[in-house]
């Protein structure tokens, strides 16, 4: 005879961390989409693959938003900016490889259609005069309606 064993199951709070300053203080966050962190990793392979067909309407909106490494300005620029950037980015460099640790989709509370993918990467840059610059990046990707809107950026250097 088979029959069913009841158990006490405690509530799983499906909240996590919080938000300490800012305009959206006391906010929190839960789990995103495994899609849009797919499209996070996307965008970094096409970034060291000089990919450039991958910046098209199609994954990203008209505008988008960046914060560089080094400076707290924020930029704002159209597809064929970024475009550019990304071109000058590369341009001391032969080459560039990551290998991407970690992706984490968070949805913040203030604001369910976005998601914002924490990747944690190493970066190896091969210059043109032969020599390796080796970095670790943390990056946030803001993507919503399956479309990026910007990059938050932060390095460590050796």
């Amino acid at each position: 005879m088979f029959g069913c064993q009841q158990s006490n199951i405690e509530s799983i709070d499906t909240f996590a961390g919080f938000i300490l300053d800012g305009p959206n203080k006391n906010s929190n966050y839960t789990l995103g989409s495994n899609q849009a962190a797919e499209l996070a990793v996307s965008f970094s392979n096409a970034f060291v693959n000089k990919d450039y067909d991958f910046m098209s309407k199609e994954n990203f909106r008209d505008s988008m938003f960046f914060y560089p490494e080094k400076g707290l300005e924020k930029l704002v620029f159209d597809l064929d900016t970024g475009i550019s950037l990304i071109k000058s980015m590369h341009a001391p460099y032969d080459s560039i490889t990551r290998t991407i640790e970690e992706v984490i989709p968070l949805i913040p509370s203030y604001d369910n259609s976005l998601n914002k993918i924490m990747l944690s990467f190493t970066e190896n840059r091969y210059t043109k005069d032969g020599s390796i610059e080796t970095y670790r990046f943390f990056e946030q990707h803001y993507i919503q309606d399956d479309k990026i809107i910007g990059v938050r950026k932060w390095v460590q250097s050796e």
